[in-house]
């Protein structure tokens, strides 16, 4: 690791440490998202003042060199060959140089708007395929592009890296759709539905979150408190999540072990370790025993290494904060699914992505993070956040919105966390906004009626009847 690395690593842990309880005194160095570059051919990453523990977000670099290919035909170029003659004087023609190539190790879609939102994709590329620029977004952060096939279509600017300057590039304006994108079908799958819960009080009606970026008739809501007898909380898996569980097995993936994916809600609260170590009070909750059972207890309490504190849906796919154990140039998120072999990811981002950039570039990220663990035969789960009530409000609410609105459009699992736990007391977080309430710092986990007072005795709760659902219905074991 180079000198420099190390010190800004060492000095976000030493404040991560000694961060304070207010959300003002959480200062930290952090790196902040370029957005698309527009002058220079590669990104740079820009140090500023954050106000809270979090390490640079992710700025994708090129780890191969692209392969040139024609823009007409996209094959590879022909190398030429001089043919004998006693008088031919040769000559040679110099080789086109793209716009630009895809630099994200995990390929790119190009869509019909500069926009996650727009769904399905057009088309995907994989890394270093080329492509024409033929304009950029009014915000500046998506391409419009012309692919070797001939698709035209709009790019995420942060998955591609320029091959020159573009001084002159018309500026496009296009309306991003505010309702969530229809459902794609998959074989198997009538229903369209992703698998939500909803565990606690009724959810305040002050909250409007609740069908932001999402269509609330594609929501499944399971009340949790009201029945918590496994008959009444059988779900409807969707196709789709037993495609990928399937496609996981195939590849060897073992159906008893999940990883946790997130920042320091994840990593540095005891979210599930309780399960694990044996210290829990189920109370009418016996019935999750059997998957306390089945789920491997190293999955409980293990500190995976794509759940960090700082960490973001941009981070955690940066090889920069991949430890040595780690392959070179592997991100944390694919370092911990080569490892584990997990056949679920339970994620969750958002509160400390909200103070770093807007919705679309969180679309975009976290979009990335499902993209790459469903194709490694791995069932996201992913969960809506709480927060504060002066606490980035209404780019929260945006943010939640994105995730119901992923999790609708990939047909995925989803835990309705932040609804329920606006309800609870101090809405279910500590006195620093984010960071969830909890009773004392021990690992023990009672479902005795904390989690109608506690964030994360309710996430805990949450996440082990997700888990249990997923068990039944795909026939775990």
């Amino acid at each position: 690791m180079k000198p420099a690395l190390f010190g800004l690593l060492f000095v976000m842990i030493f404040v991560s440490a000694c961060a304070s309880d207010t959300v003002a005194d959480l200062p930290t160095i952090a790196v902040l998202p370029t957005g698309a570059p527009t002058v220079t051919p590669l990104p740079t990453r820009i140090v500023q003042q954050i106000n809270t523990d979090l390490p640079p977000t992710w700025t994708p670099t090129p780890s191969a060199t692209a392969t040139l290919t024609s823009s007409a035909t996209g094959t590879s170029l022909p190398s030429w060959t001089p043919q004998p003659s006693a008088t031919a004087t040769i000559t040679t023609t110099a080789t086109p140089e793209s716009d630009a190539y895809v630099s994200n190790q995990q390929g790119v879609h190009v869509r019909r708007g500069p926009s996650t939102r727009f769904n399905p994709p057009l088309e995907t590329l994989d890394q270093n395929d080329l492509i024409s620029i033929l304009a950029i977004s009014s915000g500046r952060d998506w391409y419009e592009v012309e692919t070797a096939s001939g698709q035209i279509g709009w790019v995420f600017g942060e998955m591609i890296t320029l091959n020159r300057e573009f001084p002159n590039l018309e500026e496009k304006f296009i309306e991003t759709p505010t309702a969530s994108p229809e459902a794609p079908s998959f074989v198997g799958d009538n229903s369209g539905q992703p698998v939500v819960l909803s565990v606690g009080g009724a959810v305040p009606t002050t909250d409007t979150s609740s069908t932001t970026g999402s269509n609330a008739s594609n929501v499944t809501v399971i009340n949790g408190n009201d029945s918590p007898d496994p008959i009444a909380n059988v779900v409807s898996i969707s196709g789709r999540t037993r495609q990928i569980y399937q496609s996981g097995l195939s590849r060897g993936n073992n159906p008893r072990f999940f990883v946790k994916v997130g920042d320091s809600i994840t990593n540095n609260q005891p979210f599930m370790n309780g399960y694990g170590s044996g210290e829990y009070n189920l109370g009418d909750y016996s019935y999750l025993q059997s998957s306390i059972n089945f789920f491997d207890n190293g999955a409980f309490i293990r500190n995976s290494i794509a759940a960090e504190s700082g960490f973001n849906a941009a981070a955690v796919q940066d090889p920069i904060w991949s430890p040595a154990n780690c392959l070179q140039n592997e991100s944390p998120l694919a370092c911990e699914y080569r490892l584990m072999k997990p056949s679920v990811a339970v994620i969750m981002y958002g509160s400390v992505d909200v103070q770093l950039y807007g919705a679309d570039a969180f679309q975009g990220y976290l979009s990335q993070v499902v993209q790459y663990t469903i194709s490694q035969g791995i069932v996201p789960i992913l969960t809506t956040f709480p927060n504060g009530s002066d606490y980035y409000p209404s780019q929260s609410e945006q943010f939640n919105g994105v995730i119901r609105s992923i999790a609708a459009s990939e047909q995925i699992p989803l835990i309705e966390f932040r609804n329920p736990a606006l309800s609870l007391p101090n809405r279910g977080v500590g006195e620093d906004k984010f960071h969830l309430s909890l009773n004392g710092t021990n690992y023990y986990i009672a479902l005795n009626g904390e989690q109608n007072q506690f964030g994360l005795t309710l996430r805990n709760l949450m996440t082990l009847q997700a888990l249990d659902d997923l068990r039944r219905g795909l026939d775990m074991g």
